[in-house]
């Protein structure tokens, strides 16, 4: 049933309705609202008639910022004019909620999340004082397991949900691989995750409109050996060395994509236990490509320097403003699941959007409508996406919502194709 990868957004979820209106006259509160991330959720958030704070450290930030979304969404100057700005350091729980503990959502867009394990998360801390849900768009994997383990209990017993590494990619192609998971189990039920094979493919032209956070976050992931899982074993390789093929539908076409270690590798085999999993990632025009590659050749203290990253990101923004102008911002992500034991199984999903940034912005407010669900729909806790959200009408009613301005939804299996175009 197509209704397993995607359904209408106003279909009903197991629990509280899953849809925009559950965003409408609530008070949600934006930490690093002004970057590039942070902005496009707040203009999305805005979009489906919430109220908005942006927490900060410079105001100068916050007014450049508004200016500029007051450009990209002239329909909702006015709405852009009313967002509030509250001066916060992310490190430091008691300046995030100090001002307005009314709020009905915390959304933390403050990166980079790399290396970030010792840090303190504010943040989080706050909201789960304050009783607050809480999402996050944090993609580095050890950062989003350190904060399960100190805050998931504290979680539980304030009643308080919260969903990690939420947006685009992590967070829509973790719920995508669980979708296609969910209904190849249930067709095929002699079949085991440990026998399944899950290759997730990305591609951005592009730096798909990058700020400099964006950049960092890149160059700090490029420090990183790629993890692979093979035969339910921990496995690296060197990130952006050996290119393979993708299609990504018939407007992207065929990129070229190497490995890259993204946190969907490790949080879908610990979670969901699938035992062979890849992430790929691939950018145009293809030189861009090669410069990743000879810079995954740099020595990883080097690159996994932040302050010198912060340092080269600012002095290649122009550049890299120049070769966005011409290769666009596009962004897809595609989900191929099989079986190591039936060679009949095949299924694959693929999402497509035209501008990474509304993307990103689109896909996190479609978590933040399931965690504003009623009836627990998102239950007291500090999850990853594919753990918060169950597979079936739930996963397929926040993917239709993250779907809105996609130009792209397909899903197929391996004797008939299905598509949904949003």
């Amino acid at each position: 049933n197509e209704r397993d990868v995607v359904s209408d957004e106003n279909s009903a979820s197991q629990h509280g309705k899953i849809s925009f209106e559950n965003l409408n006259e609530k008070r949600v509160l934006v930490v690093g609202g002004s970057g590039r991330v942070g902005g496009s959720v707040v203009c999305q958030l805005l979009q489906h008639g919430a109220n908005v704070i942006v927490g900060g450290q410079s105001h100068e930030s916050f007014l450049k910022s508004q200016q500029r979304w007051k450009i990209l969404f002239p329909n909702i100057s006015k709405q852009i004019d009313d967002v509030e700005f509250l001066s916060m350091d992310r490190e430091k729980a008691d300046t995030v909620t100090i001002h307005d503990t009314n709020l009905n959502l915390i959304i933390h867009t403050a990166g980079p999340f790399q290396g970030k394990v010792g840090t303190p998360n504010g943040v989080i801390q706050a909201a789960i004082d304050a009783q607050i849900p809480y999402l996050d768009v944090c993609d580095d994997y050890c950062t989003s397991s350190a904060a399960k383990t100190k805050y998931s209990q504290r979680a539980i017993q304030n009643n308080v949900p919260c969903i990690l590494s939420t947006g685009c990619w992590p967070g829509v192609s973790s719920l995508m691989a669980k979708q296609l998971i969910h209904t190849t189990l249930q067709e095929y039920p002699k079949q085991t995750p440990q026998n399944l094979n899950l290759n997730f493919s990305f591609f951005t032209a592009g730096s798909g409109g990058a700020g400099s956070t964006l950049l960092v976050a890149t160059f700090l992931i490029l420090a990183e050996q790629a993890l692979t899982i093979v035969n339910n074993r921990r496995k690296e390789v060197p990130a952006m060395k050996t290119y393979s093929t993708v299609n990504f539908g018939k407007i992207v076409g065929n990129r070229d994509v190497a490995h890259l270690n993204l946190l969907e590798t490790a949080s879908i085999h610990d979670i969901l236990q699938i035992g062979n999993i890849t992430t790929l990632f691939g950018t145009a025009p293809p030189f861009w490509n090669t410069l990743l590659g000879i810079m995954a050749q740099l020595p990883p203290t080097l690159l996994a320097n932040e302050p010198i990253m912060e340092k080269l990101a600012l002095f290649s923004l122009p550049i890299v403003r120049i070769v966005d102008y011409f290769a666009g911002a596009t962004n897809a992500m595609r989900c191929d699941l099989t079986s190591n034991t039936d060679p009949n199984i095949h299924q694959m999903a693929l999402y497509a959007h035209s501008n990474l940034e509304p993307c990103v912005g689109e896909c996190v407010i479609a978590f933040a409508c399931a965690i504003l669900a009623a009836d627990n729909t998102v239950t007291p806790g500090v999850w990853l996406p594919e753990e918060a959200i169950e597979s079936g009408n739930d996963a397929a009613a926040v993917l239709s919502l993250a779907s809105i301005g996609a130009h792209t939804v397909e899903y197929i299996n391996h004797d008939h194709q299905k598509n949904y175009n949003p």
